[in-house]
């Protein structure tokens, strides 16, 4: 007996010692085979990145930079975000109905010293 018969001879034991069941089912039966698939719901998430600071520290920062007569890009600098994404996070969250209070309007005046 050379190698391959050797080979073949253990393919057809292991063959022959598996008990595979029939997808399909077996041949002239009328039942349908059913699969059963577990399937987890997968977590909801919002679209996007999510947010670098959450909203309650965001309209804080807001708030004090806008009381304390500071301007828009020290705020997103304390963020840590460009000043255009500050700036549409603000009226976004406005529009949820939170407070923040709005930026004085205009250029700023220079201060002579």
């Amino acid at each position: 007996m050379n190698l391959i018969d050797e080979i073949n001879a253990e393919i057809k034991e292991q063959k022959e010692g598996l008990k595979i069941p029939s997808i399909i089912g077996e041949k002239g039966s009328t039942t349908p085979v059913t699969l059963e698939v577990i399937h987890e719901p997968a977590l909801k998430r919002g679209r996007g990145r999510p947010p670098v600071v959450e909203d309650a520290r965001f309209i804080e920062l807001w708030n004090k930079g806008a009381n304390e007569g500071g301007d828009l890009r020290e705020v997103a600098k304390d963020l840590g975000i460009a000043p255009a994404s500050a700036s549409v996070r603000a009226s976004l969250l406005r529009k949820k109905g939170k407070v923040l209070n709005q930026f004085r309007r205009g250029r700023r005046k220079k201060v002579q010293l």
